[in-house]
């Protein structure tokens, strides 16, 4: 890491060096016009003579010459033209990053690491359990991780947070501008047999709808989406939803063929999703409980679910919408 990323430094502190020796300004003078401190000039002078060591501003042999001084160095004297036209003026800068340490990895570790990323073109995990039991040497994951990092093993292998196509988020300003659906997965703790809800609500009213099924798939999110509209008695402009399996291109295309644009949230950023993950713990608590055992039927959860959302739209009152049920916030529009 350089101690500045300004790529104009380097010609700054030549310009300094120029003021210095060409026009033999004195140093308060030049650091006055440059805005750093008398001392900086002074190391900036030391790095200026350094990098131009090689060449000979006076020549031994011929003391008594008489020459037409073009600059004056410091602690050497006046210089000709002819000896400055050699000088390298621009100072690079250097960089922080330490050369060496005592706790570095190995570089036939860092070898043997990066040998077999390339061999298997996978994970840090599985390049680590490569290289500790059929190599046979012995390095953590964080320092296979470290290693693959600094040597951009990873870079472009991520999978986008966002699509390219997905469509701006709309301030939900009316009646089904916009619409979240997610789902709740249950296991049975006795038999292991799955059974899920998709849940849909609507960002200004807070109506919501929620239906039970046996299987996720896109057709059944899709499915669900369609009844919610039904159920809520007005049109619905976008839904937006996460990346699971249950809203794939399936879903998308029934969407559109139903006037629906369709919008995904971001990956690992389940704050886009906040009102139905929201909606979904509320139907946890008060209706569904956190378990649906293999007894409990569809027919059984589905009649649950209405009684309870009949409630929820038209008599619970919510804090986000100042106090006010679902269905009053729709009489308000």
């Amino acid at each position: 890491m350089p101690y500045i990323t300004n790529i104009n430094a380097p010609k700054a502190r030549g310009d300094a060096m120029k003021l210095l020796i060409k026009e033999q300004l004195p140093v308060g003078v030049v650091a006055l016009r440059m805005g750093v401190n008398r001392s900086t000039i002074w190391r900036w002078l030391k790095k200026w003579q350094q990098q131009n060591s090689s060449l000979c501003f006076v020549n031994n042999n011929r003391i008594s010459r008489q020459i037409k001084p073009a600059g004056y160095i410091p602690g050497v004297g006046a210089v000709s033209e002819f000896r400055l036209q050699s000088c390298t003026w621009n100072i690079p800068t250097l960089s922080s990053r330490p050369h060496s340490n005592s706790r570095a990895i190995p570089k036939h570790i860092v070898k043997a690491v990066l040998e077999a990323r390339r061999r298997l073109k996978r994970c840090a995990e599985a390049v680590w359990h490569y290289v500790n039991n059929r190599l046979g040497i012995k390095v953590s994951l964080s320092s296979v991780r470290r290693i693959l990092q600094r040597h951009h093993c990873f870079d472009g292998a991520r999978k986008p947070r966002v699509k390219k196509s997905n469509p701006k988020r709309p301030p939900a300003a009316a009646p089904g501008e916009l619409v979240q659906t997610d789902t709740i997965r249950y296991v049975c703790p006795y038999t292991y047999t799955r059974k899920y809800i998709y849940t849909v609500i609507d960002l200004y009213a807070r109506m919501t709808y929620a239906r039970a099924s046996d299987r996720i798939a896109p057709g059944e999110a899709a499915k669900t989406i369609l009844e919610a509209r039904k159920r809520f008695g007005f049109d619905l402009k976008m839904v937006q939803c996460d990346n699971g399996s249950g809203y794939s291109r399936y879903f998308e295309q029934q969407m559109h063929l139903a006037g629906i644009q369709t919008r995904h949230s971001r990956l690992h950023r389940p704050n886009d999703n906040a009102h139905i993950e929201r909606f979904n713990r509320t139907l946890q608590d008060e209706c569904t409980g956190r378990t649906i055992t293999a007894k409990d039927s569809i027919q059984k959860v589905q009649a649950q679910l209405t009684s309870y959302l009949d409630y929820y739209n038209n008599h619970r009152v919510h804090l986000g919408i100042q106090l006010r049920t679902p269905r009053e916030m729709l009489q308000r529009f």
